[in-house]
Parts: structure tokens; C-alpha cells; sequence
């Protein structure tokens, strides 16, 4: 009898170990897809808040926003990940700020 309850403990602890095992694996995995969820986003709003400080130094420095993205580029030389990143820039007139909208390409 003491054999019986030794081996049905023995298999209960190695029960419980694996799925404590499993739930802290779980876990974990679930904190690494948070985190780059959060870098995504983070990467997403620093592209449209560094083509936003472009155009406002364009503006500084010239007295008007430049007319297109493209133009843009040329004139700050510097630019975002154009693999990564689809970028709308939208003048309505050179002395108001353009809609500059960012999104992210792909699945």
C-alpha cells in the first residue's frame, strides 16, 4: 500500500511541475508578444513624429512647408523607412502645416 501512494504522489508532483512549467511559459510568451506590440507602436509614432519635426524645420528655416514628401526628403535629408512605412503627406497650402498621416505596410 505505502508503494501505491508513493507512486500516485510521485506522478501527481510531476503533474503539477508541468503544468506549472507550462503556465509560466505561457506567461512569458504573452509578455514578449506585449513588448513588441509596444515597440511596434512606439516605432510607428516616432516615423510620423520625425517626418512632423522635418516639415516644421523646413518651415523654420525657409518660410514654407515643402510642397510633397519627396521634396521633403531632398530638403532635411533624412527620411523613414519607406519598407516599413507608407507615409501621406497632404499640402493645402505652403504657409499651413501639411496632413502628414503614417501607417504601417504589410500584415
Amino acid at each position: 500500500m505505502r508503494r501505491t501512494y508513493q507512486k500516485r504522489r510521485g506522478w501527481l508532483a510531476a503533474l503539477l511541475s508541468l503544468a506549472l512549467f507550462a503556465g509560466a511559459a505561457a506567461w512569458m510568451l504573452s509578455g514578449v508578444r506585449g513588448a513588441a506590440e509596444a515597440s511596434r507602436r512606439e516605432g510607428l509614432r516616432q516615423a510620423e513624429l520625425a517626418v512632423r519635426r522635418a516639415a516644421v524645420s523646413c518651415y523654420a528655416l525657409e518660410g514654407a512647408y515643402p510642397a510633397s514628401y519627396e521634396d521633403l526628403k531632398a530638403r532635411s535629408g533624412g527620411a523613414v523607412d519607406e519598407g516599413e512605412y507608407k507615409v501621406f503627406y497632404e499640402v493645402f497650402a505652403s504657409n499651413i502645416m501639411p496632413e502628414i498621416t503614417v501607417v504601417r505596410r504589410g500584415p
